[in-house]
């Protein structure tokens, strides 16, 4: 019964449904982490090589539910005396009888500010691989369903071209990004009667780091808002982070539920984990949704070395 629900809400998903296009890009719960992913103004952010890898377990519990997986590469570069930022990410997701994969080159120009501020504009482009799996296609034998009914998808999937922008305003103590992705809202064909497309989406995304009067203790609230124009959804967090090492936070997803998190930092590592506690319908027939990531970042800048005159009683 369940697995009949999953296939319904498929294809009614394939033959037009506008506001599921909402949720055509992947959910990531830790999204101050891989914020490339929804906006390519934030790759070069950092001085270093970064290498991130995120894997995500959605609702689960539930048959076809789905799972992600997003790896991404990027760096600033200094060109002609002025500062960039290159990258790629690539993206594959598993939901019901869909495999989608995405490969994304990423750009982004640096406009630098007084006080150590920038302002990124960014742009991705790259292409789009949908694959479709329909000899699953459970169809009932009873009077009421007919096996040779031409709306029924039979082709394996289309490959497109996608493309999005952003800006970011990036200071020491705060960043604020918007973007725009699926710029054309690419249509796809799964065969002759069956088409549909990606809608284009909207992105806005902010932080803030709080020092308190304790150094070791410092606060990262974050807010995340995407729509399709006709659908949205909003995330708040609030998050502490212990002597630049461990984090710890909730954050409150609309009409979702919540979602508990940790984090570790250990000299070029960042990892964490996110745990969905849904408090939708999904809770009846799901355990929650897990995501692990993990980041490894290279210097291009080699700290200088101070010095000095070695005292006898260290050598």
């Amino acid at each position: 019964m369940r697995f009949k629900h999953i296939l319904l809400f498929l294809l009614f998903f394939v033959f037009g449904i506008g506001s599921a296009y909402s949720q055509w890009d992947t959910q990531i719960s830790q999204y101050w982490r891989m914020k490339q992913f929804y906006n390519p103004a934030f790759i070069g952010e950092t001085s270093n090589i970064e290498s991130s890898m995120l894997h995500r377990r959605q609702w689960v519990g539930i048959t076809n539910a789905p799972v992600t997986s997003i790896v991404s590469l990027n760096m600033p570069i200094n060109f002609l005396g002025k500062e960039h930022g290159v990258g790629a990410i690539v993206t594959n997701e598993k939901v019901g009888l869909y495999s989608n994969t995405s490969m994304m080159g990423q750009y982004t120009y640096k406009f630098k500010f007084k006080g150590n501020r920038f302002l990124h504009v960014g742009l991705q482009g790259g292409l789009f691989n949908i694959d479709f799996d329909a000899a699953k296609i459970h169809i009932p034998d009873s009077e009421y369903h007919d096996r040779t009914d031409p709306a029924i998808p039979t082709a394996g999937g289309d490959k497109i071209i996608d493309a999005g922008l952003g800006v970011a305003w990036i200071a020491p103590r705060y960043y604020l990004g918007f973007s725009v992705s699926h710029l054309w809202e690419p249509s796809f064909s799964l065969n002759d009667n069956s088409d549909a497309y990606i809608a284009r989406t909207y992105y806005l995304m902010g932080g803030y780091n709080i020092m308190l009067d304790n150094p070791l203790i410092e606060l990262q609230p974050s807010a995340f808002f995407k729509t399709d124009a006709i659908s949205y959804q909003v995330d708040i967090t609030a998050k502490a982070e212990y002597n630049k090492m461990f984090s710890g936070g909730i954050s409150w997803r609309k009409d979702e539920g919540f979602v508990f998190l940790l984090g570790v930092k250990i000299r070029n590592i960042d990892a964490g984990y996110s745990y969905d506690l849904s408090s939708s319908a999904a809770s009846a027939v799901s355990s929650g949704s897990h995501e692990l990531f993990i980041r490894y970042s290279i210097p291009l800048q080699k700290k200088k070395e101070v010095r000095g005159t070695k005292s006898i009683r260290i050598l």
